[in-house]
């Protein structure tokens, strides 16, 4: 099978994701071995890399897709060995990338979640579900808004309220948030998504009402109206189960690298 440039091209971008120091692998077994280039083996577990690399299934190609992956293979190890040859390898641009996919690669393998490094029980986490279960469901609240630049915008706003303006009105008229275009609309929430000065004043409302004096946060000042609540039943511990596992396994992650820093010596270089 002859390269076309198409697929020289296909090799060389698919080649600058793999670490360059595995394009030649010469401890295999027969049975392992795809290829042999110039005395340098290309193996099975290569092959399966590469094909991953490009996006394939899982399972091993077969038939001509494969041949064709061998054959990229090939031209690459040729690429791989020229460029040895006349020293592109030793140039301080790839001394330097190599070796900062090297440290990537080494790192990355520290903290696969797969690991019994960071592994999670059953039992912790239907513990964390529990726990966290009144987080997970509970109260929403649905409201408009109306964000304003400054305090006396918002109490001018309210005044106009208070003689009987409609809100989604004012809101899209005045309001200098994203949803001014919506009359306001924020749709359904929790109080842990809004700030907490926003989701306090929120939850003091009575349906149908609203904030009486301006709500400052962060993003300016608001006049909030209460449409409606709800309350959420939690999802189920099989629905939840792999969130709880991330989330516990980053905090073992966390605690690992923290565990790292107090013992190193670190100096940060201005």
């Amino acid at each position: 099978m002859k390269s076309t440039p198409r697929t020289l091209a296909l090799i060389f971008f698919a080649a600058t994701t793999v670490f360059a120091g595995t394009a030649s692998i010469t401890l295999a077994a027969d049975k392992d071995i795809v290829a042999i280039v110039n005395g340098s083996n290309i193996t099975e577990w290569t092959l399966k890399r590469y094909a991953g690399q490009r996006g394939l299934p899982p399972e091993m190609p077969k038939g001509q897709q494969r041949a064709a992956l061998i054959e990229e293979l090939i031209n690459r190890e040729l690429i791989y060995q020229d460029a040895v040859s006349i020293g592109i390898d030793q140039t301080p641009a790839i001394i330097n990338e190599v070796a900062h996919q090297r440290v990537n690669l080494i790192a990355s393998r520290m903290l696969n979640r797969s690991s019994d490094r960071f592994a999670v029980s059953d039992e912790e986490l239907k513990k964390e579900y529990e726990n966290r279960k009144g987080e997970l469901g509970g109260k929403e609240l649905k409201a408009r808004h109306i964000l304003l630049e400054n305090e006396d915008d918002a109490k001018a706003v309210i005044t106009e309220l208070d003689k009987g303006a409609d809100f989604t009105t004012l809101a899209s008229k005045k309001s200098t948030g994203p949803s001014a275009g919506d009359g306001g609309d924020l749709g359904w929430f929790s109080t842990e998504q809004m700030v907490k000065p926003f989701s306090d004043a929120a939850n003091k409302l009575e349906k149908g009402s609203y904030s009486k004096t301006p709500v400052k946060t962060q993003f300016g000042w608001h006049v909030i109206l209460l449409e409606d609540t709800r309350l959420v039943n939690p999802p189920s511990f099989d629905e939840v189960k792999e969130q709880i596992r991330v989330g516990l396994q980053n905090k073992l992650i966390e605690t690992y690298i923290s565990s790292l820093r107090e013992t190193a010596k670190i100096e940060q270089k201005k």
